[in-house]
């Protein structure tokens, strides 16, 4: 240590190399104990279900057979579960509401068609006339959600900028203007 003080460029090296290498390694305790933290909740959760199960599995002797059965008939298990308004869709299900602001889908995943269900029928074909329409619906859509956020992303910057401005010196308004007229020449140049 006494040599050291002699060179401070040395002195100062091995201090950067030290303190570098402390961080380093607490880094990785602290990375390796969160790893650790997640399996083993892993594990409480599996271990927590399956004592949940095997405390079902000894109540159940002890549940009168009437019981049972009427819990089962409450369950409407043979009654199919509409998946819309209209839309019968399968048996054997327990239908749980949700608000309708919960899980947001512009998309409907489900598509039906009607006639035969035969494997032997072929499926009809889709119109894609329509997809046209929609495809520059959704894509407005897109425009206006991503202008929102703009817009309240600038409305979050304004106590900070001046009037509301962005980095480019373009007002939020002015940048959803120059979107819309993007996504309006984007869709006279689709059709032509």
């Amino acid at each position: 240590y006494d040599m050291l003080m002699d060179y401070p460029a040395l002195m100062f090296a091995i201090f950067v190399y030290v303190i570098t290498t402390i961080i380093f390694m607490l880094n990785l305790l602290i990375a390796q104990l969160n790893c650790s933290y997640q399996a083993t909740y892993q594990d409480m959760l599996g271990f927590a279900r399956l004592n949940r199960g095997k405390i079902v599995a000894e109540t159940m002797p002890s549940v009168p057979k009437g019981r049972w059965e009427r819990f089962i008939g409450q369950l409407r298990l043979d009654d199919r579960v509409e998946f819309g308004e209209g839309d019968i869709g399968l048996a054997g299900g327990v239908q749980v509401f949700e608000s309708a602001s919960a899980n947001i889908t512009t998309v409907d995943m489900i598509r039906r068609f009607g006639g035969s269900t035969s494997q032997a029928a072929q499926w009809p074909q889709e119109d894609a006339a329509g997809d046209d329409e929609e495809d520059r619906f959704d894509r407005i859509e897109k425009l206006i959600e991503k202008a929102m956020k703009r817009m309240t992303s600038s409305k979050g910057s304004k106590k900070k900028g001046a009037a509301g401005e962005s980095s480019q010196g373009q007002g939020s308004s002015d940048q959803v203007e120059d979107s819309a007229g993007s996504a309006q020449e984007q869709e006279q140049s689709g059709d032509s």
